[in-house]
């Protein structure tokens, strides 16, 4: 999931939450007396407001037109969920008027993942390519093990592994996140 569609969930949800928070909160101090106790004993839904849906023959469409924009919503929602900031595939080409070489972002991560991999002291990466095809950004996790030179380990990701992905897509430049993560017996720990 992106962060646009996390921060628009959090918004949501924290909104939805307020709203029926506040609801309930004004129902309980009713009941409770909060406003006398006349209002407290009598009926949520007075004869007026029970005889209304018959008085309007407009009530009943409308509720229904609500509730399809509800639905619509959450299924736009619900797609939104799906959808992530992982790069499928890029273009090796800027110009494709005469054809296009794509490679997968499957396939270019497992080979960086392959090469930090083989360095001594490595017990296992991930890569993953996020962005949009135009402006593909790498983060990668290299866990570690308490033997490993981290210094040279950051070298070689930076200077070698990253260097020779960049040069393999022809790109002058390719935004990393490298999260470094110690691994022993008590399990990951993470450093940076």
């Amino acid at each position: 999931m992106n962060r646009r569609a996390a921060g628009l969930n959090r918004f949501g949800l924290t909104l939805l939450g307020a709203l029926l928070l506040a609801g309930g909160a004004l129902v309980l101090a009713r009941a409770l007396g909060a406003w006398g106790a006349g209002p407290s004993r009598e009926r949520l839904l007075t004869d007026g407001l029970r005889g209304f849906p018959d008085d309007n023959a407009w009530l009943w469409p409308t509720v229904a037109a609500v509730a399809v924009v509800a639905a619509l919503l959450g299924l736009a929602w619900l797609l939104a969920q799906g959808r992530s900031e992982r790069v499928q595939g890029l273009s090796l080409e800027d110009d494709r008027s005469e054809g296009s070489t794509r490679i997968s972002s499957s396939a270019l991560t497992a080979a960086i993942e392959q090469e930090v991999d083989d360095f001594p002291g490595v017990e296992k990466s991930r890569a993953r390519l996020l962005g949009t095809r135009e402006h593909p950004r790498l983060v990668l996790t290299v866990s570690y093990g308490a033997r490993a030179d981290l210094a040279a380990l950051r070298r070689y990701v930076a200077n070698s592994a990253v260097a020779r992905l960049r040069s393999a897509l022809d790109r002058e430049s390719l935004p990393t996140v490298v999260r470094l993560r110690l691994v022993d017996s008590e399990g990951p720990r993470s450093l940076a």
